[in-house]
């Protein structure tokens, strides 16, 4: 006999289920990665819709000098279909250590690459675009690549610069 407490544990999955979008859904069943078209690419390049950050949690693990479980997770993100990876130099050690490593196990190239810069001006003054051209310039070095897919404005804390 079925327990209340798994009767509705069953049918509220099922209720929650009804409301995904039918897309999610098939994705699901046939493992298929959900990706949108890059506009500017005339649909030819695709990138999925969930990507990896590599902020704080992912920082803490670089300072512990624990790459072999970086490079697991990046090696799971590229064997789920994944390809996007987000860092910010605002994140410690977080693109450096993912730069290295994906440099050293060989899917750098594999990688679309996101970093953010902060172009927030300090206490109220206005940012130093120069300093933010600095930012991303190291950003490619720390990296180690040549092409960074899409750099972000990290905050806009001053938007006329």
């Amino acid at each position: 006999m079925l327990s209340r407490r798994d009767w509705l544990r069953i049918t509220s999955g099922a209720g929650a289920m009804l409301g995904l979008n039918p897309r999610i859904l098939e994705a699901l069943q046939s493992q298929e990665v959900i990706t949108r078209a890059i506009p500017s690419s005339g649909g030819r390049e695709r990138l999925p819709v969930v990507g990896l950050g590599g902020a704080n949690t992912y920082s803490r693990v670089a300072r512990a000098e624990d790459f072999g479980t970086i490079g697991a997770v990046l090696q799971a993100l590229l064997d789920g279909g994944g390809t996007v990876l987000d860092t910010a130099a605002g994140y410690g050690a977080s693109e450096e250590v993912s730069g290295s490593v994906a440099e050293e196990l060989g899917i750098d190239e594999r990688i679309w690459w996101a970093t953010k810069v902060n172009v927030a001006g300090r206490g109220g003054t206005p940012a130093d675009p120069a300093a933010a051209l600095a930012q991303i310039e190291r950003s490619f070095d720390r990296l180690r690549i040549p092409v960074i897919d899409l750099i972000q404005v990290h905050n806009m804390g001053d938007p006329p610069t």
